[in-house]
């Protein structure tokens, strides 16, 4: 899967939740549930259209706004307030404290993922230059900006005239492009680089992902499903290698939503899934524990491969215990090559202990010939992408190619591809 991105002129944030006596995060996932439930009831009534929001991890929301630069750290206190009313009441013990990191959205999705000293330094009022952006604390008597201390709270434009711009329509032809699966999705061959061969394909929306950028959490399950249903169809034709098939980590850590999958993934035939493999992605760049195992728990009945699809060439793999996902895929993004170069020798440094975990790597949406040969020269176990093979109407299958023939553009729907 291709990561998805907001639009440039987008305020985007992460709003870290903590609670408890010491504003610790807890282990236990009964408190973050409930913590998700409080916020999402408050973010769905206060955090309208157009304006966006997601739960990317336990007690870590994204929040987004195509129409400001800037977010109104004020305007979230009412959220610390009915988080501490709801949990502890208006004297309880305990206490509510949220952070939130303003800035690009490679620098807030790597802030959702982080956790320890870092934030807890924060939270103190102090800046250890890890983040480039800026940091505001919350709490239900006080917001005060810790970088740049003594900063902005309000934001820009201000409220009030935030509220009287007249927001864009809403994003067209979603709801018809979702009503035709087959249409709009695409398959892109996974290669394996060790074999010279094609072991599988994954299943993708063709449609511009930028296009997709103000979907709403629903809208992102939809489009999943979608791809779903394509790769019904296509499971059921002869073709041997595995299907990858897209989950969104977000959706997938909320037990509504995933019985909602599952209504989908049980339509499969059960003789046909030791084929069927499940690509989660937009996975941050250290998911808690509570998290993957909830995903596991959840995916292993139906499919025999889980892969993790990253941005973050530095994610974490030495925090996933053994065993329990087979691999994560590097997904390339942005259209500086050097950067991205960059990202893959950075995502194969970790080699040595992606075996030690037992897991394979994998590098999506390679675009380029030096991309290509960086990848070879690394000796990265899995690819896919253009350079690789186009997106194509089919799964290829199994197909052996040499290595220096890619990409491969055998395949008889190539002049469909985009």
């Amino acid at each position: 899967m291709q990561s998805r991105h907001l639009a440039r002129m987008t305020a985007i944030a992460c709003l870290k939740i903590f609670v408890g006596e010491d504003l610790q995060f807890a282990d236990s996932e009964a408190l973050a549930a409930l913590v998700a439930k409080v916020a999402n009831a408050y973010l769905e009534t206060e955090w309208a259209w157009p304006r966006r929001y997601g739960l990317v991890a336990p007690y870590s929301f994204v929040l987004a706004d195509p129409r400001a630069t800037r977010l109104d750290a004020r305007e979230l206190q009412r959220m610390a307030r009915d988080l501490q009313h709801k949990m502890f009441g208006d004297k309880g013990a305990g206490e509510v404290a949220l952070l939130m990191f303003e800035g690009d959205q490679t620098d807030v999705m790597r802030f959702a993922s982080t956790h320890g000293e870092a934030l807890k330094a924060l939270l103190e009022g102090k800046d250890d230059s890890a983040f480039a952006g800026r940091v505001c604390k919350i709490t239900p008597e006080a917001v005060t900006s810790i970088k740049p201390p003594g900063g902005p709270l309000e934001g820009a434009p201000p409220a009030e005239e935030l509220a009287a711009i007249e927001p864009e329509p809403p994003l067209g032809g979603i709801s018809d492009l979702l009503d035709a699966p087959q249409q709009n999705t695409g398959w892109w061959g996974i290669y394996y680089l060790n074999k010279e061969r094609f072991v599988g394909s994954g299943v993708d929306w063709r449609v511009a992902w930028d296009a997709f950028s103000a979907l709403e959490d629903s809208d992102v399950t939809a489009r999943d499903l979608a791809c779903l249903e394509t790769a019904q169809d296509q499971l059921n034709q002869s073709r041997p290698g595995y299907i990858f098939l897209p989950f969104s980590f977000s959706s997938l850590v909320k037990p509504s939503v995933r019985e909602t999958y599952r209504a989908a993934i049980v339509k499969f035939p059960r003789a046909l899934r030791p084929r069927m493999a499940a690509s989660v992605y937009d996975v941050p760049r250290e998911p808690s524990y509570g998290a993957i195992g909830q995903i596991r728990s959840f995916l292993a009945p139906y499919f025999s491969l889980i892969d993790l699809h990253v941005s973050d060439p530095g994610f974490r793999i030495e925090s996933l215990p053994v065993g329990v996902v087979n691999s994560v895929t590097l997904v390339l993004e942005g259209v500086d090559e050097r950067a991205r170069l960059a990202m893959i020798a950075r995502f194969m440094k970790d080699a040595a202990v992606y075996r030690a975990k037992r897991v394979w790597q994998g590098v999506a949406m390679v675009d380029s010939l030096k991309e290509l040969d960086l990848c070879r020269r690394l000796k990265t176990p899995f690819l896919s992408g253009p350079m690789v093979a186009p997106l194509t109407n089919a799964p290829t299958g199994e197909v052996a190619c040499p290595a220096l023939n890619l990409p491969y553009r055998s395949w008889t729907d190539v002049s469909d591809a985009s």
